[in-house]
């Protein structure tokens, strides 16, 4: 059962993302939530920054916005470039595939080097 008390979101991980534990936010007026390393556990991408992007409530619909990352924001696989529209079933994208090298440091796992890529599902709204 997905029961929410105020509107919610839950980003779901899905096969090809970096693992992270699903995540459900709870709206309130106003309140622009951050979307960074720290909001996704275990391990976390290395390809997404902090603060990544931010999503928030705004009559009734859920808006994102990427925050001028160098790997940007994917909504269904297209870059945003300014704040986007979120709909149940999207698929969010953190990020992209980062290519090991000698750049990267050795205790990065290969799932780290993986995007954040998430089902979203919208409740409440």
């Amino acid at each position: 059962m997905n029961f929410c008390a105020a509107p919610c979101l839950t980003l779901s991980p899905m096969a090809d993302s970096c693992p992270f534990e699903a995540i459900r936010l709870s709206f309130t007026h106003n309140v622009r939530i951050p979307l960074g390393p720290a909001v996704f556990t275990p391990g976390g991408s290395i390809s997404i920054s902090s603060p990544h992007a931010e999503i928030w409530l705004q009559n009734k619909q859920v808006l994102i916005r990427d925050q001028n990352t160098t790997h940007g924001t994917y909504v269904n696989g297209i870059r945003i470039v300014q704040q986007t529209l979120l709909q149940n079933g999207d698929t969010l994208t953190l990020g992209v595939p980062i290519t090991r090298s000698s750049a990267v440091p050795n205790n990065v796992t290969n799932a780290q080097l993986k995007p954040i890529k998430a089902m979203v599902t919208i409740v409440g709204v």
